[in-house]
């Protein structure tokens, strides 16, 4: 029979059926036991008390408080009676606490103490399949929030350190980097590694951007090499290259590690592979720290600190990288996607303005302008426009809108889009070939007139009427010249002068005759037409021509299958003539009724034409004129008030101006 503590001790000692039990720590009163012969992670303590603990509050205190901690069991041992009234039943009920009569059988000993360690044992496995379950849960829900994450990032810098920073945390590894493959050689030795992204919890690094060859001496490159996943336990209790432990033959170079006092002890390198089965990246991870290990400062940190890349570790950097890899060819895809368009919209630029030399780097210009004004309203913080927010990509279909605004000019025919003068080169040289036949007829007339003058009149008669024949051919060359001279001004595509109208059509009433001895006009109907232009150097039916340029800037683009954050590039482009007032083409849209982007490109394209210094039929504008001319295209309602409120305090038209005054 087992009665007091040394009972219990004699026991453990002597009796074989005790052996999976060993007495680890005892005091007055109490004995605390260890089961040896669990299948728990944690050893199991059982402790036995007798009345003088239990029955003292204070004594009794730190057992219940580790009978609370999952592997620690309190049994106290009295009669009934002295267990019934120390009312041990208000004690809280996640204390693994039991009662056991005594004295007791040793049979009845044993049963007890297995019934309570199984117990126990029982209990801390369901605990660790819960936690284990709870991490499975959260490491889940990590993936795909990181799957998330990488389906939405496009930017190749923010996935690459996206990828890293979840990489690490998924292994607590204390520092890493990101390569990815650049280059398309059919022999992937022959191609280079971009050292993209790195991190470090324990020291800062420098910049990464640097290349390096694809090659087997390096942990990366032979991770691409292979397509396998790498993982070294201690780089520095590496063997020779190719014996022992170091099948890859890998060198140490510590250059880095001496530099910032830092160990790169454990790797893990896994390759991101595409969805051809190509390596285009590897995810290479350092150190991963030990429980409890936040940062490794000291040498030592790296000896207690510093733990193997384990199977979890490596089966979740795979699922990783596996995800990482198809978000990493389709940011590389898209990338070669907007590399592509972006030429297309160059080349398509550089046809516009092949067509047209003299407006040459004006779609540029009107785009760095129209984007820089979209940027300066977002940046708002009052006015109608302080709740609007353009996106990247919002930006982007701006940019290529402007870019493209003008490319309908390839609909219109050469000669009018790059007409400099009101009158074409070929008419303005016939006016001045007829004058010159008009000049030549009136000396042939003054000639013939002189001839039969001196056949019938005397010597003396002849020389005063020679004289004035002379006088009035003169007078005709000098009226003709005049005539000229207005008709070459009035060709200048300025405001025609008050009474200009009337001259014209005078010099287009007067008439000579040929050598034909027809009749015709110092102008044809044409050509005094063309003359009367009032400003600018266009009919209204040539007008009207370069005004269709914007229809089919609108139907080529209409053309093209946008994706959906680009759609609305026809309608902006379509639109960046209209005004607000309803004055404006090719639908005389009004208000709301034309998109915001389209009413800053409308101030872009206008401020960009007064001001270019490569228009032949104009000189540049001054910033401050140009501005007084929006200014009064504002206050007529033709122009958004309040665009060009921003336009001119953000001073977003310095963006194309070199001095920016």
């Amino acid at each position: 029979m087992l009665a007091s503590p040394d009972d219990l001790v004699n026991a453990v000692a002597r009796d074989r059926r005790m052996n999976g039990y060993r007495v680890r720590r005892q005091g007055d009163g109490w004995i605390e036991l260890e089961v040896l012969a669990q299948r728990a992670r944690m050893p199991v303590m059982l402790v036995l008390a007798w009345p003088d603990v239990w029955r003292d509050a204070e004594q009794l205190r730190p057992h219940l408080v580790r009978a609370r901690s999952g592997n620690y069991g309190l049994i106290v041992v009295g009669t009934d009676d002295e267990i019934e009234a120390a009312r041990l039943d208000t004690t809280p009920g996640d204390t693994d606490l039991t009662a056991m009569s005594a004295p007791i059988g040793f049979a009845r000993l044993l049963l007890t103490l297995r019934e309570r360690s199984d117990a126990i044992a029982q209990r801390m496995a369901a605990a660790t399949i819960e936690l284990e379950l709870e991490r499975s849960r959260h490491e889940n829900d990590m993936l795909i929030s990181i799957g998330r994450a990488l389906s939405q990032e496009r930017d190749i810098q923010s996935l690459l350190a996206i990828i890293l920073r979840r990489a690490c945390e998924v292994t607590n590894a204390d520092a890493g980097s990101v390569y990815f493959v650049e280059g398309h050689d059919e022999e992937i030795a022959d191609r280079t590694l971009r050292f993209a992204v790195s991190q470090n919890d324990s020291r800062e690094l420098p910049p990464a951007g640097f290349t390096m060859p694809v090659s087997a001496s390096s942990i990366a490159g032979q991770c691409v090499l292979s397509g396998d996943r790498i993982n070294v336990p201690d780089l520095y209790s590496l063997d020779e290259p190719g014996t022992g432990n170091n099948p890859w033959g890998f060198i140490h170079d510590r250059t880095f590690d001496d530099k910032h006092r830092y160990q790169t002890r454990s790797v893990l390198a896994v390759p991101m592979i595409s969805a051809r089965a190509d390596v285009i990246g590897v995810i290479q991870l350092i150190n991963k720290r030990a429980k409890g290990w936040i940062q490794l400062d000291l040498p030592s940190d790296f000896d207690s600190g510093v733990v193997t890349f384990d199977d979890v570790s490596e089966a979740y950097v795979s699922t990783l990288a596996s995800q990482a890899g198809i978000a990493l060819e389709n940011v590389l895809l898209y990338q070669e996607v907007k590399t592509l368009f972006d030429g297309f919209v160059k080349a398509a630029v550089t046809a516009i303005e092949s067509r047209d030399p003299t407006t040459s780097g004006h779609s540029e210009r009107v785009a760095e302008l129209t984007v820089g004004l979209a940027r300066a309203v977002s940046r708002a913080e009052s006015g109608h426009y302080r709740e609007l927010r353009f996106s990247d990509d919002d930006l982007k279909q701006i940019e290529y809108a402007s870019l493209l605004h003008d490319f309908g000019k390839v609909g219109v025919r050469e000669h009018i889009l790059v007409k400099a003068k009101k009158l074409y080169e070929h008419e303005r040289e016939l006016i001045l070939q007829r004058f010159q036949l008009i000049k030549r007829g009136y000396k042939i007339e003054g000639l013939e007139s002189k001839v039969r003058y001196l056949m019938e009149a005397s010597r003396e008669q002849a020389q005063e009427h020679l004289e004035s024949i002379d006088r009035d051919l003169a007078g005709k060359v000098t009226e003709l010249d005049d005539i000229i001279k207005f008709i070459l001004n009035s060709n200048e595509p300025t405001v025609l002068e008050q009474g200009g109208f009337e001259r014209i059509a005078e010099i287009a009433g007067m008439s000579y005759k040929d050598e034909t001895g027809s009749i015709g006009p110092f102008l044809n109907t044409d050509e005094a037409s063309s003359l009367q232009i009032r400003r600018g150097s266009l009919t209204e039916q040539e007008r009207l021509e370069i005004n269709s340029h914007v229809v089919h800037s609108y139907n080529f683009l209409c053309q093209i299958p946008w994706s959906r954050t680009l759609r609305g590039v026809p309608e902006i482009a379509g639109a960046h003539h209209e005004k607000l007032d309803g004055t404006g083409y090719p639908k005389q849209l009004k208000g709301d009724q034309i998109p915001v982007p389209a009413r800053m490109m409308a101030i872009a394209d206008i401020y960009d034409a007064l001001t270019a210094k490569d228009r032949p039929y104009k000189k540049a504008m001054p910033v401050e004129r140009a501005l007084d001319i929006l200014a009064s295209d504002v206050k007529r309602g033709q122009l958004d008030t309040e665009l060009f409120d921003v336009f001119v305090s953000a001073r977003v038209w310095a963006l194309t101006t070199r001095d920016g005054k």
